[in-house]
């Protein structure tokens, strides 16, 4: 059994340099109260001299959120390094900010509202129990432009925005430094082949969804996803897949909502090679010989849309065991849409009343740390359920549950024993299922104030 991975947010960014003492130990006291408060807005988790202190904290031009980050990458490097290999996932989400007035350095966003969009590269155990390990890179975008009509709108590349990609993938490998073999992951929107030459010149493991139907090095212009179609199935399994909500703005042919269901899906491979494109910079390799691995569900329920994945990658394919893991490697990003999740819901960051994009900026990077961290205590209750309850809370907060718990707890509680005492004390009944974001966020909250007072008590 590995050791406990989590630490008390203090710790996490305790190697801070903000340039002055002061702001490093501000950081780590306002990290430690807003993580277990994460669900409510700054007024209703800090006391007045506190909000003040943060307001000033998250406005200071001296800070940057890249100083803020940087001891949550530092400690993600560090838990990665304990791992033969692992997933770096990357994904993009869009942060929109309600309110009439505007708010000083926000642009546009997709659809009408002022936001930008977050960038992040998250690090995953590879070793199948998918433990979220922590960020390990952030970039933000902001269009400050003004939106164009459809007709002559650019795509994303004119505006250089597809480099975040190859930026975020190069500033994992530089923070990994070798120690972990890193799988990058990625869904259908990194499909470029900049971005695939990128990680084939420099000899970087990855799992991309294909999106583009490319033509194939041949005199027969075969396409890849007629030749993946084409290969031989390999075997078939059994895979649950979670329901689905119609995303608000997402286009319905590419995200569908779905129900709940088990699926059985076929698996097959082949190895392809793929052409440089006209558009590509000719530094980069005239062709890339890959892997496709093909899922598809054969047989879908009456109106539930097929599952059906084309994923490109460098990880062998030949047997029935290669092929599974590359697909569990994929199967691996879905953490990352938990982890906005966190982020939004948990922790409350687009609710967050801050003018201007500096402000908010900075506050994602406290939060951002925060986020993981209750990402990774739902997860250990839902996967790892029989884990020590040490391997999620600290000693004195396991001591405050089993005084304080409405359901008796264990004399050596697990993980998900852990979990469903924090749940209850922010109002979750067992009947209602496993606990959410918000009730998470609340049930630490009252931990807290618990453990406060439990702290006061014994060092009297």
């Amino acid at each position: 059994m590995r050791a406990p991975v989590v630490q008390p947010l203090d710790r996490e960014l305790a190697d801070a340099d903000l340039g002055d003492a002061r702001l490093n130990r501000r950081l780590s006291a306002l990290a430690t109260s807003l993580a277990d408060r994460a669900a409510e807005g700054f007024p209703q988790a800090l006391d007045d001299a506190e909000l003040e202190a943060a307001y000033r904290f998250f406005g200071n031009e001296r800070i940057t959120p890249e100083a803020i980050y940087a001891p949550h990458f530092r400690q993600s490097a560090k838990r990665a390094s304990g791992h033969k290999d692992v997933l770096v996932v990357h994904d993009t989400s869009q942060f929109e900010f309600n309110g009439d007035a505007p708010r000083q350095g926000l642009g546009r966003l997709v659809n009408p509202g002022q936001g930008f969009f977050g960038h992040f590269t998250l690090a995953v155990a590879a070793d199948g129990s998918r433990e979220p390990l922590g960020l390990l890179a952030v970039e933000t975008i902001f269009r400050l432009d003004k939106a164009k009509p459809k007709s002559q709108r650019r795509s994303s590349d004119s505006r250089g925005e597809s480099a975040r990609w190859p930026r975020g993938i190069e500033a994992a490998e530089k923070l990994l430094a070798g120690t972990t073999r890193a799988i990058h992951v990625m869904d259908r929107e990194a499909d470029s082949y900049p971005i695939l030459a990128c990680l084939h010149d420099a000899g970087r493991s990855y799992v991309i969804r294909a999106f583009q139907d490319r033509v194939l090095v041949g005199d027969d212009e075969q396409h890849l996803k007629d030749a993946a179609k084409a290969a031989k199935r390999s075997f078939q399994r059994e895979v649950p897949l979670s329901r689905r909500p119609r995303i608000p703005g997402a286009p319905g042919k590419r995200h569908p909502a779905r129900a709940g269901r088990v699926a059985r899906l076929s698996f097959s491979a082949t190895t392809v090679e793929i052409p440089r494109t006209a558009k590509t910079k000719r530094s980069s390799s005239g062709s890339i010989i890959l892997n496709v691995v093909y899922v598809v569900e054969r047989h879908p329920p009456p109106g539930e849309t097929p599952v059906e994945w084309f994923l490109l990658t460098d990880l062998p394919a030949a047997t029935p065991k290669q092929i599974a893991y590359v697909v569990d490697c994929y199967r691996g990003r879905w953490m990352i849409e938990e982890y906005f999740k966190a982020l939004k819901t948990g922790c409350q960051y687009e609710k967050r009343q801050l003018e201007s994009a500096h402000s908010l900026l900075n506050a994602m990077a406290v939060l951002a740390p925060v986020a993981w961290r209750l990402l990774l205590l739902r997860h250990l209750a839902r996967n790892a359920p029989d884990r020590p309850a040490s391997a999620a809370l600290t000693a004195v907060q396991i001591d405050v549950l089993h005084a304080v718990s409405k359901r008796p707890m264990p004399t050596r509680p697990t993980v998900k024993d852990a979990l469903l005492a924090v749940a209850g004390l922010g109002g979750h009944l067992p009947r209602n299922g496993d606990p959410g974001w918000l009730v998470l966020g609340r049930g630490m909250h009252d931990l807290l104030l618990l453990e406060l007072g439990w702290r006061a008590r014994m060092e009297m």
